[in-house]
């Protein structure tokens, strides 16, 4: 009889412990149920990390794919990935291919984020840990075999440069005043929706400084050289006082529209995002206002927590990549220091 009761509280005690540990949010979320059978745990094969991306189109997200690709092979995995090139439907063809490879883990940086979403669903269906990189896709992670999201918190990056923008206008004008162009990112990508969002909870404050026009660039240059073309033409020296652009590629673009038009006034009261060397280059040299770094070196955070998950270790859902900000005022030191080391080791970001 004591022999019974010992065995009934053992599995009372077990199951009472469990159920503290699946209740516990903050000590990180646990790895879906048929991931560490994806994972084949002391196979001596290499296991596959699948990876879609929306967009191989420009410098950043070649740096991007390429450090995945030498962090999944430094750690010994097979790496295969895909290339979008920035279209939804073709984004979800790759990422169903790629699920029926059977890879351990799928790492998608979604093109947009509703239309991205159905990846959800596609991946909770084949039992693959599904990862989100740079941008977010519209289910919540925790949906599904949606495990984790990792991101830069590009509503803070929208604020710095919403304050970057108000800190050259108070200067310019000595008080907050002034009318401002605006080149976003791909319509639809959280990162565009959520940089906007932080420039326009700042802004919003000064009812005299006003966003008179604003078109997305698609975060390409080319796009964004066309977009700065309209804008010269609508608006003549003296009437714009201040540029904000969603990205580096872009900024370059909308510069050399500027020099071809002959409309350098703009030049020094830009603001741009990501970091790039040549981007970098201009604001040591004054014509770019200031920089807001954010990394295109996703491989260790993003491998660390696939590791975490392939062993069913605990580990975070939602990661936020810190940034960096770069300009002549503030951060001058830092700013030099970065871009002499970008040129001594020949890196673009």
């Amino acid at each position: 009889m004591k022999k019974l009761i010992s065995v009934l509280l053992a599995g009372v005690l077990a199951l009472s412990l469990t159920g503290c540990g699946s209740g516990n949010q903050s000590a990180g979320s646990a790895a879906p149920s048929g991931a560490a059978d994806a994972a084949q745990p002391g196979s001596s094969e290499k296991k596959l990390i699948a990876f879609s991306q929306g967009d191989n189109g420009n410098s950043w997200r070649v740096t991007c794919t390429d450090d995945l690709k030498a962090t999944a092979e430094a750690r010994g995995y097979e790496f295969v990935w895909v290339d979008a090139g920035a279209d939804p439907s073709k984004q979800l063809s790759d990422i169903q291919d790629l699920l029926s490879r059977k890879p351990s883990i799928l790492i998608v940086d979604p093109v947009q984020t509703d239309a991205l979403t159905p990846c959800v669903d596609m991946a909770t269906k084949a039992n693959v840990p599904l990862i989100t990189i740079d941008r977010a896709v519209g289910a919540k992670v925790g949906t599904g075999t949606y495990v984790a999201n990792i991101v830069q918190d590009f509503v803070e990056v929208g604020r710095q440069a919403g304050q970057y923008t108000v800190d050259y206008l108070t200067k310019k004008y000595g008080k907050p005043q002034g009318k401002v162009l605006e080149i976003s990112g791909t319509v639809g990508s959280s990162p565009s929706i959520d940089e906007s969002n932080g420039i326009r909870e700042v802004l919003s404050k000064y009812p005299d400084i006003k966003i008179v026009a604003s078109q997305s660039g698609d975060y390409a240059r080319a796009t964004a050289r066309t977009v700065m073309d309209d804008f010269l033409n609508k608006y003549p020296k003296g009437s714009v006082d201040f540029l904000i652009s969603y990205n580096d590629e872009m900024s370059l673009g909308a510069m050399q529209a500027m020099e071809d038009a002959g409309r350098t006034d703009l030049f020094g009261a830009i603001v741009s995002k990501d970091g790039m060397r040549d981007a970098l280059g201009e604001v040591v040299k004054g014509r770019i206002y200031a920089c807001v770094q954010c990394t295109p070196y996703f491989g260790k955070t993003t491998f660390d927590l696939a590791e975490k998950i392939l062993k069913g270790e605990s580990y975070e859902s939602t990661v936020n990549i810190p940034f960096t900000d770069f300009d002549m005022a503030k951060n001058k030191a830092a700013t030099e220091e970065y871009y002499q080391k970008l040129m001594k080791d020949n890196l673009a970001y």
